[in-house]
């Protein structure tokens, strides 16, 4: 007995008001546009086909619930940011700036808004702190100067094997 191979629904990924990807699964099938006259727009790598109404796309690719069962994950993937190599996990950081008064080219400095007084520091650090290094990612440059650090490593990887040393080194000098 043959058993048929199950076909994937197809579905819809909303990436502006007037656009979808076309799904099947994880494949990108191609987009789907409405233009302002509420006629709909299919484009792949192969074919363009136009349609009348959403009808006509959901008769086209046989899901009664096209239009309802969307997507709802960011068809858009943000660009890293990174300075001097570290990656900055926050959207829209600000750099500083070579000649700004508190650059330190020791340690890669933003700011979250164009004003601020506020610095973290891009990359992984150990921070020496109280009880114990502990390792942070991004941290503040006021923590980092106020506790000690070593850093920056531009991976976790690297951070913790630092860690682990820096802990070893407590352990032994404290008995």
């Amino acid at each position: 007995m043959v058993k048929a191979k199950k076909k994937t629904k197809t579905q819809l990924q909303q990436i502006s008001d007037v656009a979808w990807l076309v799904r099947q699964g994880k494949n990108k099938l191609g987009i789907l546009n409405k233009d302002v006259q509420e006629h709909y727009f299919y484009i792949t790598g192969k074919e363009f086909l136009g349609f009348e109404d959403a009808k006509d796309v959901v008769d086209h690719f046989g899901n009664v619930n096209l239009f309802k069962e969307q997507i709802t994950d960011n068809a858009t993937v943000s660009d890293s940011f990174y300075i001097k190599g570290h990656l900055i996990d926050y959207e829209t950081p600000y750099p500083l700036d070579p000649t700004h008064k508190d650059y330190n080219s020791n340690i890669p400095l933003y700011t979250k808004t164009p004003e601020s007084d506020v610095y973290y520091a891009a990359g992984w650090y150990c921070i020496n702190f109280e009880k114990g290094w502990k390792r942070s990612h991004g941290p503040k440059y006021s923590t980092l100067t106020n506790y000690g650090y070593s850093g920056p490593f531009k991976t976790e990887v690297e951070c913790r094997q630092e860690l682990k040393r820096l802990n070893k080194q407590r352990r032994l000098e404290n008995g």
